[in-house]
């Protein structure tokens, strides 16, 4: 029992010191954020809200946010779609499964910096012009899925079939019993997957600053400012990004749960 309590000890020292190295990065962006200096430095000089303002009040910041949200969106959507129809594909039995299977995750696997060379390279041999809704947008989309796909594949192979059964026996078509029996129960999978999707698209950087061309995302925007300004602001604009990555979090586990 010593030897049990000192492991326990230890295990929660370590667990201590790693959630401080999660985390205390982002508690300290949080708080010199609200430091009212023009350095992003010690000595500190009290609190303002001054960064958060200027940040709202910049047209740059405001149209790279507004790519942000409706590139996550679209990619979401499109990413639900296709991860839905693909989990609900592998309910049957089809030769080349397995390898299917592992197509369909190799992106999960792919390095970011891999991935986005690939694709504009791709994108180039094509002759194609680099854009927001274009190759950044397919490129998203090509990177969720996945995490889209076993978001929902769990749930669906969980499904009772019979229910389905029962209600084709009752004269209900193929696409009735998809709308009225199987949606209802998988649509926790999907919001889910649907909200994972967008926080992916929403913070991913590397896969974006490869397929972007001359557009912007907040992530992208918020880079430049970390590069060519040392006072708060871009404290301030990381934080409310992970404010809207947190969100997405809560919506995801609220609906994973269900």
């Amino acid at each position: 029992m010593p030897h049990l309590g000192r492991g326990l000890t230890w295990l929660g020292l370590y667990a201590a010191a790693l959630l401080a190295f999660l985390y205390l990065p982002i508690l300290v962006m949080t708080v010199f954020s609200f430091h009212d200096s023009t350095m992003n430095s010690l000595p500190w000089q009290g609190f303002t809200l001054r960064w958060y303002v200027q940040a709202i009040q910049n047209p740059d910041l405001l149209l790279a946010f507004r790519n942000s949200i409706g590139l996550g969106l679209m990619t979401a959507l499109a990413a639900v779609v296709l991860g839905t129809a693909m989990a609900l594909a592998f309910r049957l039995p089809f030769r080349g499964k397995t390898i299917m299977l592992t197509v369909i995750l190799l992106p999960v696997m792919t390095p970011p910096i891999v991935h986005g060379v690939a694709f504009i390279m791709f994108w180039q041999a094509s002759g194609l012009r680099l854009s927001l809704l274009g190759s950044t947008f397919i490129g998203h989309v090509t990177f969720v899925i996945p995490f889209v796909f076993l978001t929902i594949f769990p749930r669906i192979h969980r499904f009772d079939r019979s229910l389905e059964e029962a209600a084709m026996d009752l004269g209900a078509t193929h696409m009735m019993t998809f709308w009225r029996i199987t949606f209802p129960l998988i649509r926790p999978g999907i919001l889910a997957g649907g909200v994972l999707a967008f926080a992916l698209s929403f913070d991913e950087f590397l896969r974006t600053l490869f397929l972007i061309g001359p557009d912007v995302t907040l992530p992208l925007f918020l880079w430049s400012m970390v590069t060519n300004d040392m006072s708060p602001q871009p404290n301030a604009v990381a934080a409310m990004i992970t404010v809207v990555s947190l969100v997405c979090l809560v919506l995801w586990s609220r609906f994973a749960s269900r």
